[in-house]
């Protein structure tokens, strides 16, 4: 095989030029891509909030108060199986909303007036936790209506939580925390108690890092 001497190859210089700048847009892109996919997931947590609203409002129609998310997959049946945190990503049935034949998630309640129970469905989709609280009902305040809820939301990959809170519908809150989106399954922010006629979540501890408390996502 015949060589031309005027044949070259790349010198080594130029070849750690090209490795340099190759580790220069792996630096910047790689990182916005994290951030990019972490917003999405995160988005996907405050549509589950805005649906939990409209089943709220569903689950109210027929009881007269609101209900409580659940945290093992039901069947649409009259018992309830009390209050909890539904984690999909521990239970993957609750990424279905129920049905009068297949487990799934659900909101429910009890009306301690007229000692009705009633759930509705409600998915939460997969690898999202849900906590959804009420205040406490007491006979005279649920019926005229007095009763509210708060609602938290989390994808379990994601960095911010999100919340609702009855008496403040206007307002979408939220927490973030870096360390959220490796430390595992569960809703990982401080969720908070709801009380009739007050705003519960403004300014109040979330868990949150470098911010601590649940602010407006606004």
């Amino acid at each position: 095989m015949k060589i031309h001497k005027n044949e070259k190859g790349f010198t080594l210089v130029e070849l750690m030029i090209v490795v340099a700048i190759i580790g220069i847009l792996a630096a910047i892109a790689i990182p916005q891509f994290a951030a990019y996919r972490t917003r999405s997931i995160n988005a996907t947590a405050k549509s589950i909030a805005h649906n939990a609203k409209g089943s709220q409002a569903d689950l109210n129609s027929e009881l007269g108060c609101f209900g409580h998310s659940e945290a093992a997959a039901a069947n649409l049946t009259a018992n309830d199986a009390g209050a909890g945190v539904a984690d999909s990503g521990l239970t993957p049935a609750l990424a279905a909303p129920a049905s009068a034949t297949v487990a799934g998630a659900r909101l429910a309640g009890t009306n301690a007036v007229t000692t009705k129970v009633f759930a509705v469905p409600f998915g939460i989709g997969a690898n999202m936790v849900t906590q959804i609280v009420n205040s406490a009902i007491t006979a005279g305040s649920c019926a005229s209506g007095g009763c509210s809820y708060i609602i938290h939301a989390k994808a379990t990959n994601g960095d911010t939580a999100y919340a609702m809170d009855s008496d403040v519908e206007s307002l979408l809150y939220s927490v973030s925390n870096p360390t959220w989106t490796t430390a595992g399954a569960g809703l990982q922010a401080t969720a908070v108690a709801a009380v009739d006629s007050l705003d519960d979540l403004n300014g109040v501890n979330g868990g949150g890092l470098p911010t601590n408390n649940w602010a407006s996502a606004f």
